[in-house]
């Protein structure tokens, strides 16, 4: 086994990059946190999102192991670590993780801001109702304001080949 270099960890835990300005989630994607989300419901569902450039190429499903997970989401430590692992010597990083809220809109919320402590990664949020019904969108921290802003979230069609 290898040593990580510093480049390393920035690449693979997204403080090498800056988030690019879109990002695109093909749909099949897109369908699978939906339905992720709609499992978990009524606690919250999480997972982490891998990618190159603006492309989300997969979605790495995790537990949610967070105490209050009604209201509260924490992507298993062991999934995390086993990720960082797989992705060492490839072309592929970190772009961050998703989370739903269950009955509750598709935008952070005042325990998210609470609670991004990595802010070069994304957070994508699913707001899932009772329903079934499912809406996604992406956000980035801006540390300076202690805001999350929106980043432009391209859906593909899942029939696009």
């Amino acid at each position: 086994m290898t040593a990580m270099g510093s480049g390393d960890w920035d690449r693979l835990f997204g403080g090498g990059e800056p988030l690019p300005p879109r990002i695109v989630l093909p749909g099949a994607l897109a369908e699978s946190i939906r339905a992720a989300a709609r499992s978990a419901y009524p606690d919250e569902g999480c997972g982490l999102l891998v990618g190159q450039g603006e492309r989300v190429t997969r979605v790495v499903p995790s537990r949610n192991v967070a105490l209050r997970g009604r209201d509260r989401f924490e992507v298993d430590p062991r999934v995390r670590l086993d990720l960082m692992k797989a992705l060492r010597g490839t072309p592929e990083r970190l772009l961050g993780h998703w989370h739903s809220h269950p009955d509750a809109p598709a935008v952070p919320s005042a325990t998210d801001l609470a609670q991004a402590y990595e802010p070069a990664l994304l957070w994508l949020i699913c707001g899932v109702s009772g329903t079934g019904e499912a809406a996604l969108s992406a956000w980035k921290m801006v540390p300076e304001a202690g805001a999350f802003t929106p980043v432009p979230l391209v859906v593909e069609d899942v029939t696009r080949g």
